[in-house]
């Protein structure tokens, strides 16, 4: 029996593939090499990402955990009871505002009341030691991290709410208003939400301070300039993850602006690729569509429920 055999260039034949077939060939290696490309970014932004919900994972300090036990006989004793809380506030609202034909105000729906976060972080300072505190509101319980500052005094101009005449902070809110006005929107006035820091150095006593003063706030703290405390692996990491947005220099931090982005691109790309990848196998499509379906349906169940627990009451 014989066989015949195209006696086409190999080249023909390759030029006579569907236009599918090669934009498909086309898709997989882009999604492989970029794949490829990116995978340690993937990776930082993983690991990143597993240390803001995980605050005891590569701790670099002592850490222990304080039970509610430990607050017997504080202030903190008594859990946090938001519809409690409420009412006193609204209490304290009515009696500061108890003038003649002032409005009254009645607590509505007081077990919708809730606090928008579960956990806060203190800082507290004491015979050398420094501790972060992230206290969990609802279970009244909180993880100490303790590092010694026996080396890292506390700077003897720190203060909170200094107040600068002229200061940028003070000049944001009265300007921002201001040019709202001109341009026809309504503003009375304006505050910061997300400020920035004024890092300087201050020399006092012969001793040399890195200072850095909140814009927001209006808070002074410093450290020693000639003996700075060192940037541990997970403070790093931290501080990266939450590093964004293009600065107006061409700086380091540009360069990981773009890598970001670069991350977004690659991310909805492999998603939609590994869909038509997904579908060029016929024997997986049932499986897979059953998969996906699942998919959507869970992620638009747990959005709406993000949704109303971000929203409050």
């Amino acid at each position: 029996m014989i066989v015949e055999t195209s006696t086409l260039p190999a080249s023909s034949q390759a030029g006579s593939r569907p236009w599918s077939r090669a934009a498909m060939h086309w898709v997989r290696r882009i999604h492989l090499y970029s794949g490829l490309f990116m995978f340690p970014w993937v990776m930082l932004y993983a690991i990143t990402a597993f240390l803001f919900n995980h605050p005891g994972a590569f701790a670099d300090r002592e850490q222990r955990l304080f039970t509610a036990d430990d607050f017997a006989g504080t202030p903190l004793a008594r859990p946090a009871d938001p519809g409690a809380d409420a009412a006193q506030i609204v209490a304290a609202l009515n009696a500061k505002l108890a003038q003649p034909g002032s409005p009254r105000f009645r607590l509505v729906e007081p077990e919708q009341a809730d606090y928008s976060r579960d956990v806060l972080t203190i800082r507290a300072r004491g015979a050398g030691q420094e501790h972060s505190v992230l206290f969990d509101v609802p279970s009244g319980t909180a993880l100490v991290s303790t590092a010694a500052q026996t080396d890292s005094p506390l700077a003897p101009f720190a203060i909170r709410g200094l107040k600068v005449p002229g200061a940028l902070g003070d000049r944001v809110r009265s300007g921002i208003p201001k040019a709202l006005t001109r341009q026809g929107l309504a503003a009375d006035d304006a505050g910061m939400s997300i400020g920035t820091d004024l890092v300087f150095l201050v020399e006092t006593d012969g001793q040399i301070w890195r200072a850095t003063y909140s814009v927001q706030t209006g808070a002074v703290s410093g450290r020693p300039h000639e003996n700075p405390s060192d940037l541990t692996t997970r403070r790093f990491l931290t501080q990266l993850h939450m590093t964004h947005g293009y600065p107006t220099q061409g700086t380091a931090r540009w360069i990981w602006a773009l890598a970001v982005d670069a991350m977004f691109a690659s991310m909805v790309f492999w998603g939609i690729s590994g869909l038509f990848m997904w579908w060029q196998l016929k024997a997986v499509r049932v499986g897979g569509a059953i998969i996906l379906i699942s998919s959507l349906i869970f992620a638009a169940i747990i959005a709406v429920a993000m949704h109303q627990s971000l929203g409050g009451p």
